[in-house]
């Protein structure tokens, strides 16, 4: 049966969404400030012209529907399909005024990427970027790795009506405080907790080697956040592989960690609890699923040789599954070098790594580590109901957060959503073998586009066709989403056709 949309949904809808937008409009502010501290005058112009236009659209919105209304859950899977893509559509403004994106598409391209933490990029001449362009880069995969618009509405919100249906919309399920505005405030101070350790130990690593006082600090601060927020973004075209550098290396590593952790365990381990590290079936399965890797990487890489002693193996080889399967997307080689020195293991176990990603309720994409473990308990829970006797009662049990019983429908739920992104990931890849790439390459870019990593072999690039930039701004959009709320949109937009015909 479809919803009818009232008046007062579509009202609700547009109120959410001017607020939404109007919150995006502000956030430049941060940039525009840094672009005038720096003295960056042109910078400064494009955050001014793209703040007064998402301010303007967004009090538009909110003046047409002036009228306070609940949001219920379905209405906020809409605000939150649509929140994002506004989003994206009105932060890709003042790239798009830049000069460094060939189109206001590339510049859309580059904001969604940045919103959804997904780290694949289309800019130009990025090593001359201003850094206000870099800020505002970083800044939005700090607002997009907690979720675009519980970051920016439940500091609005003073009651938990309409930010729990947007909480839940956003593919998170899990409470850690009694109300979801508090929640969404932990999340914010977890984070900038580690946002503050991070930017301290690279600020020192920075001015140790050094760089200038200004330089170090905003490298540092946008290589935290980019790391944290599993994003993967980088202020220089060569990525992490700029800094040469193994204490880099090793602070990013525990800052991947971190940031795929689910919130839940943070404020466990924050309460005191460590034992949850132990006993989850969620940590357990993403330990297992990159110490699997890392082997078959390490032994990838050793078959090839391109790289020299076998530290050198590990440390090319362990970074970058960590940063595959946490989602981040930092890497410490050329694109060219996936294809040529990674070898056919190791480039499958990094797909895999991106495909299967990091803890739900994260900062990471993919899959989910829960997910895996769930189906992997369910296959065992099958083979023994095969083997036992017709009248044994076989039970799975799982522990995430307490001891529970593998229900059927967790499982379907479980199996539901990887069915979805396997599709996904199938379907970008036979689009881009349709564009002329080849097989390996497409299937890594549309993982790692879907599963919002942002490791490329090269085809994410200007030159690339329009069709398949259009086709991972979709996929990168319907991973973070997860694809329910997408799903929404789509039978809210197809509902007065249908209702029609069913007339």
């Amino acid at each position: 049966m479809w919803v009818q949309r009232t008046r007062d949904d579509v009202r609700a809808i547009a109120r959410y969404l001017g607020m939404l937008v109007i919150g995006i409009g502000i956030l430049m502010a941060v940039p525009l400030v840094t672009a005038l501290l720096l003295q960056e005058h042109a910078p400064a112009l494009d955050y001014f012209a793209g703040a007064g236009l998402a301010i303007g659209f967004g009090s538009v919105l909110m003046l047409a529907a002036p009228k306070r209304v609940p949001l219920n859950a379905s209405n906020g899977l809409i605000v939150t399909a649509l929140g994002w893509l506004f989003a994206a559509l009105f932060a890709a403004v003042p790239l798009a005024l830049s000069g460094h994106y060939g189109s206001y598409l590339d510049a859309l391209f580059e904001s969604m990427s940045s919103l959804t933490t997904s780290g694949l990029t289309l800019v130009q001449d990025l090593d001359h970027l201003a850094n206000a362009h870099n800020m505002w880069r970083h800044l939005m995969h700090l607002v997009g790795g907690q979720g675009i618009v519980v970051a920016v509405l439940s500091f609005a919100l003073a009651h938990g009506g309409g930010a729990v249906s947007l909480y839940l919309a956003e593919g998170r399920d899990e409470r850690i405080m009694p109300n979801v505005v508090n929640t969404a405030r932990f999340i914010w101070f977890v984070t900038a907790v580690y946002v503050l350790l991070g930017t301290t130990a690279l600020s020192a690593l920075n001015l140790v080697r050094g760089m200038g006082a200004v330089r170090a600090t905003l490298h540092a601060f946008w290589a935290t956040v980019a790391t944290f927020d599993t994003g993967g973004f980088g202020p220089q075209s060569q990525n992490a592989l700029y800094y040469h550098s193994g204490w880099f290396e090793w602070i990013t590593t525990m800052l991947m960690l971190a940031g795929t952790f689910n919130f839940s365990l943070h404020a466990d381990i924050w309460r005191g609890d460590r034992r949850e590290l132990f006993k989850n079936t969620e940590v357990r399965t993403l330990a297992l699923n990159i110490f699997v890797l890392s082997v078959l990487v390490s032994a990838g890489l050793a078959a090839t040789r391109a790289f020299g002693s076998g530290l050198e193996v590990a440390r090319k080889g362990i970074y970058h599954v960590l940063s595959a399967n946490t989602g981040t997307g930092h890497q410490t080689l050329y694109a060219v070098q996936w294809m040529r020195d990674y070898g056919g293991l190791g480039f499958v176990a990094v797909v895999l790594a991106m495909a299967f990603g990091g803890m739900a309720s994260s900062t990471a994409g993919g899959i989910k580590a829960l997910r895996v473990g769930l189906i992997g308990k369910g296959v065992v829970r099958w083979v023994k109901a095969a083997l036992a006797p017709p009248s044994a009662v076989i039970v799975a049990r799982f522990h995430h957060m307490k001891s529970r019983i593998l229900q059927p429908e967790m499982l379907a739920s479980a199996l539901m959503i990887a069915t979805l992104y396997i599709v996904t990931y199938v379907t970008g890849a036979l689009i881009g073998v349709a564009c002329g790439y080849g097989v390996p390459e497409s299937v890594f870019e549309s993982v790692s586009a879907a599963a919002n990593v942002g490791l490329s072999t090269g085809i994410t690039s200007p030159s690339m066709p329009a069709a398949l930039k259009v086709t991972y701004i979709v996929q990168m959009w319907a991973g973070r989403l997860e694809f329910i709320a997408l799903f929404a949109l789509v039978a809210a937009l197809l509902q007065p056709v249908i209702g029609r015909r069913a007339r």
